[in-house]
């Protein structure tokens, strides 16, 4: 029969022998204990100097008692381990900064320990590096925070001033510079005055000039600028109307250029010349410069004057019409100028007419209009 002494030495010898067999698998000197060396179990039964208990009363009270056991024989946790057993639940806050150190205040003498509940601690980029993180909008959202306000940056344009714009920090200022709807000849100072006024219709220079003239003292000064009329456009297009004509006539040795097969072909030309002549006098004629009619007509007879003279006295139709449509534009010129003709002109005309009167003998009624008016002249 066993003593109760005997079972407490029995009881003893236990943790003993796990030891062996945990610690030495095999025989070796590198894993036998030396008879001196203490126990893992004494080590931890052993109470320390201050009178508490040993280490693994103090585990007991931490935590629980295999993790105390295994406390010893365990290697160190990783960083990324320690790490974990700080995560804990995450607290939301209304502002983005990073995490402070609970002992890093001034005066305040505590641990660097985390509690579960703060953040998992990450590299402070932003104070490091310079770099800003980026982020989703979901997260962004989520955090509470906002972007900034975006500054506008000072810029200087010759239409509008631009308007910046940053959608986050980091990214490139947007600018968005306004459209101006202003016509392209009152912004581009580059082009020339000149060249700009050849673009306007004649309806839009006329309107441009009498915007500006706004008392009669303005306008009388510049009808006094206002040059006579330049024909060399008007004569320029007639000729080339001329050429037209002469282009469509045969050109073979063998053939007539005033025959009846030669008019089919230059008859087309032949109304396109006339048309240029009653658009060209007719302009003359209703802004009523009269002194440049009688030069046009001068000009424009010769030109009529050199068109082929068909065999055919029908084919010679449209020329009767031109010298008749000149013959008419003449003595309008003569009736409604009168003297503001000058001396000048009207003796070259008188001289002109008689000369005409052999391709058309109805422009002497021009002559007659035109004795009329020196004969007014003489009486005065």
């Amino acid at each position: 029969m066993t003593t109760p002494l005997q079972t407490r030495m029995a009881l003893a010898e236990i943790p003993d022998r796990l030891e062996a067999l945990r610690m030495a698998n095999t025989p070796t000197n590198a894993n036998r204990r030396t008879p001196d060396e203490p126990t893992p179990a004494a080590i931890i039964n052993t109470p320390n100097a201050n009178g508490g208990g040993g280490l693994g009363m103090r585990l007991d009270n931490d935590a629980n008692v295999v993790q105390g056991q295994d406390f010893v024989f365990s290697p160190l946790p990783s960083p990324d381990e320690l790490v974990i057993r700080q995560r804990g639940r995450r607290r939301f806050t209304t502002t983005f900064s990073p995490d402070k150190s609970n002992g890093g205040g001034s005066g305040s003498g505590g641990s660097s320990m985390r509690s579960p509940f703060q953040r998992t601690p990450t590299k402070n980029l932003q104070l490091t590096s310079g770099m800003i993180l980026r982020s989703s909008p979901r997260k962004r959202l989520t955090m509470g925070s906002t972007p900034p306000e975006p500054t506008p940056m000072e810029t200087y344009s010759p239409i509008k001033a631009a308007t910046t714009k940053q959608l986050w920090p980091g990214t490139p200022i947007v600018k968005k510079l306004k459209m101006d709807d202003r016509p392209v000849g009152q912004t581009n100072t580059d082009v020339e005055l000149p060249s700009l006024l050849q673009g306007l219709s004649q309806q839009q220079l006329i309107e441009l000039i009498m915007n500006n003239i706004n008392t009669s003292a303005d306008e009388e000064r510049f009808r006094r600028m206002l040059p006579t009329p330049d024909i060399s456009a008007l004569e320029q297009e007639l000729q080339y109307a001329k050429r037209l004509i002469f282009k469509s006539l045969p050109t073979s040795r063998l053939c007539k250029k005033t025959d009846a097969a030669a008019y089919s072909k230059a008859s087309m030309h032949l109304n396109e010349f006339k048309r240029v002549l009653q658009v060209q006098a007719k302009r003359l004629h209703d802004a009523t410069h009269w002194d440049a009619l009688v030069d046009y007509v001068s000009m424009a007879w010769q030109c009529v004057a050199t068109t082929p003279n068909w065999e055919s006295h029908a084919h010679n139709a449209v020329r009767r019409q031109c010298f008749k449509l000149l013959a008419c534009s003449c003595y309008a010129a003569i009736k409604h100028g009168g003297m503001r003709l000058g001396q000048t002109r009207l003796e070259s005309l008188e001289r002109n007419l008689r000369e005409w009167s052999k391709d058309y003998e109805d422009v002497l009624s021009c002559v007659n209009a035109l004795q009329r008016t020196l004969s007014s002249r003489t009486s005065i």
